[in-house]
């Protein structure tokens, strides 16, 4: 299998472009602002995050979806913890 990032890091495609001033500033404001879920950040630092696709079916080659979020996290994540509990039991 042909890895695309390693030739896109081979090329030099990575550097950052540079940023006005006002652009900097105003993406400090925002990371000032900014309020992470707790169960969201808890699922960034283990490398795994529920998403739902949310893509119509018979749309080749394209999912489209969103990150959990909020009550319909906190349901996922209980539905999960369940299903964990009954494997464990049988």
């Amino acid at each position: 299998m042909f890895s695309y990032h390693l030739l896109y890091e081979a090329e030099g495609a990575t550097e950052e472009a540079k940023k006005s001033n006002h652009v900097v500033r105003k993406l400090e404001k925002r990371q000032e602002e900014r309020k992470l879920d707790p169960h969201v950040e808890e699922q960034f630092s283990s490398g795994r995050l529920l998403a739902a696709i949310s893509s119509r079916p018979g749309q080749c080659g394209r999912a489209d979806g969103y990150i959990l979020e909020g009550k319909e996290l906190e349901f996922y994540m209980k539905k999960l913890q369940k299903k964990k509990g009954k494997g464990a039991a049988a």
